[in-house]
């Protein structure tokens, strides 16, 4: 038996992947992510940001329960994304990134640390990973 989705309620998905990508096609491949990224988001209703390490991507994907699934599918089948794992992923009276149809941070040697922690699953790593997803991410253009 399924159950009625909740249309008031904001599910999400925060996930770590690995960039499989050569290095010399990553800085188009981030810029079409971002692209087709933000057209999908906006159909779908979808929200959240999107941080990139130079060899990693984390992402917080947030709105009604089918279509964050939508958007996980075809995360998983992607191409350019190796070992995704999922990090967090439920539900919320309201959403984190409110008008972003995917917010963005790009690399720094402190991102990388903040990705690697949640990897490693230290304590706390993916509340910080969020709270560092709000603080660094800048709204689409």
């Amino acid at each position: 038996m399924s159950a009625i989705e909740d249309p008031s309620a904001c599910h999400y998905w925060l996930y770590v992947s690995r960039c499989i990508l050569p290095p010399n096609w990553v800085d188009a491949a981030v810029e079409d992510i971002l692209r087709v990224s933000r057209i999908r988001n906006e159909s779908l209703g979808l929200t959240g940001a999107l941080l990139f390490t130079g060899n990693r991507f984390a992402q917080y994907i947030e709105g009604p329960a089918t279509h964050v699934a939508i958007a996980q599918s075809s995360i998983e089948r992607d191409a350019r994304h190796g070992d995704v794992q999922t990090i967090l992923g439920s539900a919320r009276k309201e959403r984190m990134f409110d008008d972003w149809s995917l917010a963005y941070a790009g690399p720094s040697l402190f991102l990388t640390a903040q990705v690697d922690a949640v990897i490693e699953g230290a304590p706390r790593s993916a509340e910080q990973l969020l709270a560092i997803l709000r603080e660094f991410a800048t709204p689409d253009t």
